[in-house]
């Protein structure tokens, strides 16, 4: 017997007002209010539609792998995402998603993922090397710039270097937008003459212009140059097919999206997570220079830096920048023992279950040892999930980590995490969590810098 879920928050005639408005002004603080209300399943009505949260990692895992047939990414969403991204692998279901997860899988074997570490890595050494002593900086501006320039570099190689600034300006005005959108009761058609339409046009057909040119560059020279756009355009369905150029495009564009945001805001929370505790910068320095020594980090040594490991898997649960996700049940069903229609949307909040102290021994507190390899196995299935989990797996999960193992290793070998005294950031919960208005830091390098640095210019 299945049991009907309460509405949540207030009375009935409030729900569509109350929750609604609530949702936009803050969405984390907002689920955060609903899971402890009403538990791990819980419900509310916005429209005529009644959302769901699920917060339990066994039901999470569920949702995910055992019956994650039963439940794709929202069709709402879907239509939402593919206005941006076309008929990439974050919009895609089904046969055809397996089609495109087979052709994309060689971008991350690890022999690619070895020229792409080097690229993060020396990337990161000529920011710090443009940057002064003493100087304040927002890092997560320069963070953000950071990842632009490493999947440019490594999507398109040296060819898109030209072209770096219009394609940052564009993709800040999409993600923009698609906040706008994603708030919108009833989106207004691509035809509608706004400002913000106009807007979002505009950023698409430049993305549309330089990428279309590269994609015609590249398959004319047929040279493979190591990077993403070449592997794309060599790759091959099990029927021996390739890739059109709209395929491409939209591959491309997901993993525009997904390697550039994202990682620009897990790098700032961990700068962060690392400026408040100097003592796990001091083992992680330690261990850098046992292994690393005096030359810069590479993709080699990551296998031998186990701490800087665990350091990357704290962040990402007390911190993890994909806040939430969406699924939506295909077809009536019972999550965590109550009923489920066909067509209601589910919402995942990774902030919610890894905070949870039924599943992680005080987990407000910073300690990356939970995560080191003799204890994961304590660790509760579907309990950490910054990256989804299951078939459906973020595709780019291999490249973060790599990005943000690499990065933060160079930057902690050179630098000390030094934010002003007693900021604390304002979360801010819109497509992916990020702290308003940047993270000041204070540029301080390390007292007993081991390597030599490299000059600017």
């Amino acid at each position: 017997m299945t049991t009907t879920l309460p509405d949540a928050p207030g009375p009935r005639g409030d729900l569509l007002l109350g929750s609604v408005l609530d949702f936009k002004t803050n969405p984390l603080e907002f689920c955060r209010y609903m899971a402890s209300a009403y538990g791990d399943v819980s419900r509310v009505r916005m429209g005529t539609v009644h959302w769901y949260l699920v917060t339990n990692p066994a039901d999470i895992w569920d949702i995910m792998t055992t019956r994650a047939e039963l439940f794709p990414k929202p069709a709402i969403a879907a239509r939402l995402w593919k206005e941006f991204l076309g008929d990439g692998l974050l919009t895609s279901e089904g046969a055809e998603w397996r089609r495109q997860t087979t052709m994309m899988k060689p971008a991350m074997h690890r022999e690619r993922l070895a020229v792409y570490g080097d690229v993060m890595a020396e990337y990161t050494d000529r920011m710090v090397d443009a940057w002064s002593p003493g100087e304040q900086r927002d890092v997560h501006a320069d963070f953000t710039a950071l990842t632009l320039r490493i999947v440019c570099k490594t999507l398109f190689d040296a060819d898109v270097a030209r072209d770096a600034p219009a394609v940052g300006e564009a993709m800040e005005v999409l993600q923009e937008v698609m906040v706008e959108h994603i708030h919108l009761p009833i989106p207004l058609p691509a035809w509608w003459p706004t400002q913000k339409n106009q807007r979002k046009v505009k950023a698409l057909s430049t993305l549309k212009d330089i990428v279309g040119r590269l994609i015609r560059e590249r398959r004319a020279s047929g040279e493979d140059t190591g990077d993403l756009l070449s592997m794309l355009l060599a790759s091959r369905d099990e029927a021996g097919s390739g890739m059109t150029d709209q395929e491409v495009f939209d591959q491309a564009m997901t993993l525009f999206f997904a390697g550039h945001e994202t990682s620009a805001n897990g790098l700032t929370w961990a700068w962060y997570l690392l400026a408040r505790h100097p003592e796990v910068v001091a083992r992680m320095r330690d261990e850098l220079d046992t292994v690393v020594g005096d030359r810069a980090p590479s993709m080699a040594d990551l296998r031998d830096l186990p701490y800087l490991d665990a350091v990357v898997h704290e962040c990402l649960r007390v911190m993890s920048p994909v806040w939430l996700f969406m699924k939506e049940a295909a077809a009536d069903t019972e999550i965590g023992g109550f009923r489920v229609p066909k067509g209601s949307p589910i919402a995942i909040c990774p902030y919610i279950t890894q905070r949870d102290a039924r599943w992680w021994a005080e987990p407000e507190v910073f300690r990356p040892e939970r995560f080191e390899k003799a204890r994961r196995a304590e660790h509760v299935r579907g309990a950490w999930i910054p990256f989804s989990g299951g078939a459906r797996v973020c595709f780019g999960k291999s490249f973060a980590m790599t990005e943000l193992r690499l990065v933060l290793a160079t930057m902690v070998q050179r630098l000390d995490p030094v934010i002003p005294e007693g900021h604390w950031p304002v979360k801010v919960s819109e497509l992916s969590l990020h702290p308003r208005g940047g993270l000041p830091i204070e540029v301080r390098p390390r007292p007993d810098l081991r390597r030599p640095v490299r000059q600017a210019g």
